[in-house]
């Protein structure tokens, strides 16, 4: 099948001031791409140093380094205006603090048409005079990654319900192996025994990704299940720390820190049990979806937008955030009752490919933003 192009061609900025690569610059890497590839035109503004940066590069897509440090506020707005007069585009989207402060400037200024603040964690947002004016009058619309992220922003800032929308990541998904043949993969990857058990979570490595609590977690468990291995994949600011906890750990042995991966979808097809230890900030976690799409039973904390996809024992289970011992409980549970698991990864996965797909999100944010466009014509018309 070709790819189809969509009625209205758009000129789409996307401007990110994160240098890291975590599920909300993912979230923009693959946006950008599924709208390129719908025949938009889109252009990213980043840290040069940035992860996104260089894969944008690499994915040939238009891209300009801006630094979106906070002394360099009043040039990076200069260096905006210049480029969105060069560009024109028809709707700038802004993702973190600094970006979204001096690319929503820039584009009111230049008086762009449409204008969209996302929000992607659940982080608490102050209501003050200033977020006041950038999240009711600066931008047109706000795009949250959670139905709870959207009910938090619309209350604080009392926005109307037409001007907030919550659009969940959408997940694509290579041809993966069966799982027998992935988790095989893993045991040999990391020379372990036939019988082990692999119990896992693949996130960046920040304090409240709660992977302290999961080392906890297993320590508790570790005597019950002699056969389980603990895999904490990922890189982050916090790395160094976590080695050491680990290395320090009676079950030191038995915990594994495998480093950031290119490629995840391995280690969610071959795990036994995925987790996501979160004790704040989350919205809809990819890494969930991701562990739903490739069938493995997942144990999620109740933060966030966790709890929008894991219905209870139906399509994972969830535990209160922080608390070592229900985490180990719900780990043991499913390795003692893989028939449990297995059935609510099968209900996972299907709700996976109904409501979470790449496809899903760029149609609705397509739509979104052409329904944006069209408004403001109207009213530069009126």
């Amino acid at each position: 099948m070709g790819t189809r192009i969509s009625p209205a061609r758009l000129t789409i900025v996307h401007t990110e001031a994160s240098d890291a690569w975590g599920g909300q610059d993912i979230r923009v890497f693959n946006e950008a791409l599924w709208f390129r590839d719908r025949g938009h035109r889109v252009h990213l503004f980043g840290p040069r140093h940035g992860e996104l940066f260089r894969r944008a590069h690499e994915s040939s897509l238009s891209c300009e380094a801006i630094s979106f440090a906070k002394k360099a506020k009043p040039f990076d707005f200069l260096r905006l205006v210049q480029r969105f007069k060069a560009i024109q585009p028809d709707v700038v989207c802004t993702h973190s603090s600094v970006d979204s402060w001096v690319g929503l400037l820039a584009a009111r200024f230049c008086k762009v048409p449409a204008t969209v603040r996302y929000r992607h964690v659940s982080t608490p947002v102050n209501g003050h005079l200033l977020n006041r004016w950038q999240y009711r009058g600066l931008c047109d619309h706000v795009v949250t990654t959670a139905k709870m992220v959207q009910q938090n922003i619309q209350r604080v800032f009392n926005l109307p319900p037409q001007k907030i929308s919550s659009i969940p990541t959408g997940i694509l998904a290579p041809v993966l192996p069966s799982r027998e043949e992935a988790r095989t993969q893993l045991l040999r990857r990391f020379n372990l025994p036939d019988n082990a058990l692999l119990i896992g979570q693949v996130s960046v490595l920040r304090s409240w990704k709660g992977q302290y609590v999961l080392i906890d977690a297993f320590e508790q468990l570790a005597d019950r299940i002699p056969n389980s291995y603990l895999l904490l994949v990922g890189g982050g600011p916090v790395t160094g720390d976590y080695s050491k906890r680990a290395r320090e750990s009676p079950q030191a042995q038995r915990i594994l820190l495998p480093g950031h991966q290119d490629d995840v979808w391995p280690f969610f097809r071959g795990l036994d049990v995925a987790l996501l230890s979160s004790t704040k900030n989350e919205g809809i976690p990819q890494a969930g979806l991701q562990a739903m799409f490739a069938g493995c039973p997942f144990v999620g904390t109740d933060v966030g937008g966790i709890p929008e996809i894991v219905d209870h024992e139906r399509t994972g289970l969830i535990v209160p955030p922080s608390d070592a011992p229900a985490l180990a409980e719900g780990i043991i549970r499913i390795l003692e009752q893989p028939e449990l698991g297995l059935e609510m990864a099968r209900r996972a996965r299907d709700m996976v490919m109904e409501k979470f797909t790449l496809e899903d999100m760029g149609q609705r944010l397509e739509q979104l933003f052409q329904m944006l466009v069209a408004t403001s014509t109207r009213r530069r018309r009126a």
